[in-house]
């Protein structure tokens, strides 16, 4: 065998040993992309995100009322503040509305505008 033929044995040799690696190195990328969609397949499906309980959507409103004998911002408050988060909000709100800066100044007979949240749309 001649020494050209030789080279050319040797270099189809090395095309081939090439040719193999990057086989393997294309097979391993296709196996870990695959495993990689697999796992987020799998935490899409059955670890979802704890689902927030469903909040009930509410619109503010206002309507008019006649302050009776005893009443207080706190009964006041017992009485509207559905859908408020708490009850010291709601009276700041109400003296807001009002511009009641003492909540002991109001009086029966007296008209105040009272805010109250609703789920319905009016």
């Amino acid at each position: 065998m001649t020494l050209e033929e030789r080279r050319i044995i040797w270099n189809k040799r090395k095309e081939e040993r090439r040719k193999a690696k990057l086989r393997k190195l294309y097979t391993k990328g296709v196996l870990v992309l695959s495993l990689i969609a697999c796992v987020n397949i799998v935490f899409l499906v059955f670890f979802k995100p704890a689902q927030a309980k469903e909040e009930k959507a509410y619109y503010k409103y206002y309507t008019s009322y006649e302050v009776q004998p005893g009443d207080t911002l706190n009964s006041i408050a017992d009485q509207f503040m559905e859908g408020y988060s708490s009850k010291r909000d709601y009276i700041d709100e109400l003296k807001q509305t009002n511009c009641i800066r003492n909540q002991d100044k109001i009086r029966a007979g007296q008209i105040i505008h009272v805010p109250y949240l609703s789920t319905e749309i009016k």
